[in-house]
């Protein structure tokens, strides 16, 4: 029976060999991507689906993110990207440090998206004069030098070094300091809801004993009314962080910011409140219009690319520039 078949199919083969290898070729073409992107205009995330407040006042209006539209880069999209207006091509090294792949630039991007949002909550509720608690802090590996001796990947994070436990940074910094180079210490990580043992042999830098990775530090923080951030599993990056804020802010307070209107922004932010550059700047401005919102917000860093924009394609968009939390919802007001 298997013979027949495989006869069968060896006959089809001879048959239509030259269908075959067109049809590779074609598959081949399509699924073939190179280390670029293709950025394009995005479009607008209603804020109110991406975050869940208890008890939170209602809003007239809308904030919005704003977002780049990134394509893999096969033949094809190549092909379309000198075709289409706004379609460009990016080279994958602009956002790598050092020799991360693919995986890792996404990964070190989810653990930056964790933190601006917690530090979103902490810029919200400061501002607006309300209590929040911080109920610990992880300290996470988000990228892993070169340089480096060590078996900690991406996204581990720090429960003890030696056997001490590790709380905070200050705590790490404090641990690592009674160390000196070449000294291989032993971590243990949370990882995929394990505890794992790994290690890492210390070098140094400027002076300074090091792990040789780079941390990141998520706080976890409670608060009254509850926030509780809806995430998907394509979304990544620090930019939402100032947006984020203002959604916050507005729905915790009385006052409503929007006043019916559909405000759009991009924006890193830190706990206090300062307001970070991004890229993309162009891309989130097109989809911005492209959905008709009233406003744009943009850091102070962008703020004269994001003009020259709407100067050069008329533009019929307000846009603020943000320097603070504290200085945008004074003038939203």
């Amino acid at each position: 029976m298997f013979k027949k078949i495989f006869n069968t199919i060896k006959k089809d083969i001879k048959t239509n060999y030259k269908f075959y290898i067109i049809l590779v070729i074609i598959t081949m073409i399509f699924l073939i991507d190179f280390d670029y992107n293709i950025y394009s205009p995005g479009s607008l995330q209603n804020l109110n689906d991406r975050i869940e407040i208890d008890s939170s006042y209602n809003e007239s209006g809308s904030f919005n993110l704003t977002y780049v539209t990134a394509r893999k880069a096969t033949i094809p999209n190549i092909l379309l990207s000198y075709i289409i207006p706004n379609w460009d091509i990016v080279s994958i090294d602009d956002m790598r440090i050092e020799d991360e792949n693919q995986n890792e630039i996404e990964e070190r991007n989810k653990i930056s998206l964790k933190q601006t949002s917690y530090d979103a909550v902490i810029a919200a509720f400061t501002e607006a004069g309300i209590e929040y608690n911080i109920d610990s802090l992880d300290i996470v590996v988000s990228y892993i030098y070169d340089i480096a001796d060590t078996n900690l990947k991406i996204g581990d994070t720090i429960k003890s070094i030696n056997g001490v436990n590790i709380n905070n940074f200050d705590e790490l910094t404090n641990e690592i300091a009674k160390y000196k180079e070449n000294d291989k210490i032993k971590l243990n990580v949370l990882r995929n809801n394990k505890i794992i043992e790994c290690y890492s042999v210390l070098t140094k830098e400027n002076d300074k004993v090091i792990i040789g990775v780079l941390l990141s530090e998520l706080k976890n923080i409670s608060t009254t009314p509850k926030v509780e951030f809806i995430f998907k599993d394509n979304e990544s990056g620090s930019s939402r962080g100032l947006m984020c804020a203002l959604e916050i802010y507005n729905r915790i307070t009385e006052f409503d910011l929007t006043k019916g209107r559909k405000i759009s922004g991009t924006g890193s932010i830190d706990a206090n409140g300062v307001v970070g550059s991004i890229s993309g700047v162009k891309y989130k401005l097109a989809g911005a219009v492209k959905k008709k919102a009233d406003i744009f917000i943009v850091p102070s860093e962008n703020y004269d690319e994001a003009i020259k924009e709407k100067e050069k394609n008329n533009y019929d968009i307000e846009i603020i520039k943000a320097d603070n939390l504290h200085q945008v919802i004074e003038e939203l007001k």
